[in-house]
């Protein structure tokens, strides 16, 4: 009898102690994928990517990329925010298609005020072949949301020179979401845009897949022409 009393005792002294310890601590169950499992799931979501890629590059390229049916223009506007001299190269062209005698490019603020980038920018276009005594230098904001502030600010200059129609050249994979902040900027002046797409470094809207650079260029504009649809426009 006292021995079973003593049994009786030891296991509450145990249990109030697995009660404490269960009221700081306690077990989940659960059940985990097995190496097995993970790759299976690996290579049907790969199938699926690789199924739906076809679809999902044109999706893209439809959404990011859009030209408008270009007519002769006197004048371009160069959205080349760096001075590249690819963006030269493919404006210079396009300039020699439509008859334009005039060409602008934009430029951020900041290296306008600089003498050397300044400098740099117009020997870039030179050396892409363009007259440069036709030339001139739009000096835009370098503030959020970028494209928007910098349409506002070339519409601003074609009101001042009474142009009544642009011509936007710009990177093919940036082309819609420029056209939509242009046309959005040009709206209150019925001035007419129109959007002029080129590669650079030899990405276009029709082999941006085939380069790593290129998926990278497609997959960034994307994000940030969904950010700009949702947020800005």
């Amino acid at each position: 009898m006292i021995s079973l009393m003593k049994r009786i005792l030891e296991e509450d002294t145990l249990n109030s102690q697995s009660m404490k310890k269960n009221f700081f601590l306690k077990t989940k169950t659960h059940n985990v994928m097995t190496w097995q499992g993970k790759i299976l799931l690996l290579a049907a979501i790969f199938l699926i990517i690789r199924l739906c890629w076809p679809l999902l590059q044109v999706c893209m390229t439809q959404y990011i990329s859009y030209e408008d049916e270009l007519q002769p223009a006197s004048h371009m506007i160069v959205e080349n925010w760096d001075g590249d001299i690819d963006m030269f190269e493919g404006a210079a062209k396009i300039a020699s298609v439509l008859g334009a005698t005039e060409m602008v490019s934009i430029i951020y603020e900041d290296a306008y005020r600089d003498a050397r980038k300044r400098k740099a920018h117009l020997l870039n276009a030179w050396a892409a072949g363009i007259d440069t005594t036709r030339f001139s230098l739009i000096p835009v904001p370098k503030r959020d949301p970028k494209t928007l502030n910098i349409a506002r600010a070339v519409v601003d200059t074609a009101r001042q020179r009474h142009w009544a129609e642009l011509t936007i050249v710009t990177f093919n994979l940036h082309s819609a979401r420029s056209r939509k902040a242009y046309l959005l900027a040009a709206k209150p002046y019925n001035i007419t845009i129109r959007i002029a797409g080129i590669s650079v470094e030899e990405v276009t809207s029709q082999n941006w897949t085939t380069t790593s650079s290129g998926v990278a260029a497609a997959f960034s504009e994307t994000v940030k022409k969904m950010y700009y649809d949702l947020f800005v426009f």
